[in-house]
Parts: structure tokens; sequence; C-alpha cells
């Protein structure tokens, strides 16, 4: 078996994601591995069992994925990394979405044990009102609105 390299890994691991390859991606991932990114109905999948009935509910939903590495840091080990991506959707509805993600990604045994997904866009609900009445107040008081 030819051991590769945790950029590899994770580039191997996207690209069966943009290929919609279940098994691919599974095969990335250690027996214990935990996935975790708001964008699923259970945020914290732990074990490959959770984490195929995640990527089952998401290639459903989702008709077309696409990353694009904008930056990538390895830790000293080359056990985690952290990825920048410019990640673009294409819903089943048809609705195109893009946006920046940060994944994190640990290692164990030349698998992804962790991968974080974090979001750069804000908060939602009440607490996204609430910054948007005050930054408003903000502007009106420095009158630029």
């Amino acid at each position: 078996m030819i051991k590769q390299t945790l950029s590899e890994l994770i580039n191997n691991h996207f690209d069966a994601v943009e290929a919609k390859d279940l098994d691919a991606v599974l095969d990335c991932y250690h027996i214990e591995a935990e996935f975790l990114d708001p964008h699923y109905p259970n945020i914290h999948m732990k074990g490959k069992d959770e984490i195929r009935e995640g990527l089952t509910w998401g290639f459903k939903s989702i008709k077309k994925f696409s990353f694009t590495a904008e930056n990538y840091f390895e830790n000293e080990n080359k056990t985690s990394a952290a990825v920048e991506m410019t990640t673009k959707l294409e819903l089943s509805n048809g609705q195109k979405l893009s946006f920046t993600q940060v994944f994190i990604v640990e290692t164990k045994q030349g698998k992804i044990y962790r991968c974080q997904a974090y979001e750069t866009y804000g908060p939602h609900g009440m607490h996204n009102i609430l910054l948007k009445i005050t930054r408003i107040i903000k502007k009106l008081k420095q009158g630029s609105l």
C-alpha cells in the first residue's frame, strides 16, 4: 500500500465528494471518524455509519459540489490541516450557492479522524436581526445613513 500525504488525502476526499462517490469518500475516513458540519441535519456525525447517512442525505440534496482550495496549512507533524475553500453548490432545485468555508482536518493512522467545517457567513435568526438593528443605529449615529 502506498502511503498518501495529508494534502493528497484531503484532495482525494474533496474530489470524491465532488464526484458524489460515497465509497471513495468513506475510504478517506478512519473507522472512528467524526464529521461536523452545520449544513447537515445531524451536525455532529460520529463513525462511518453516521457519516454515510449524512453524506447520503447531502448527495440527494445537492446536485453538484465544487471545492477550490484558497489556503492550506499543515501542522508540523503533517497530521492536521486547515483548508480555506471556495465552495460552490447547485442544489437539487437548481439554486446555486457560493461561499467560503474552512475545514479543519485531523488524521489518525493515515485516515481522516475529524473533519469540521466552519462557515464564514454571519449568524442567523434573532441574533442576526439584533445585529442588523444595532448596525443601523450605529450608522444613524455616525450620520452615514
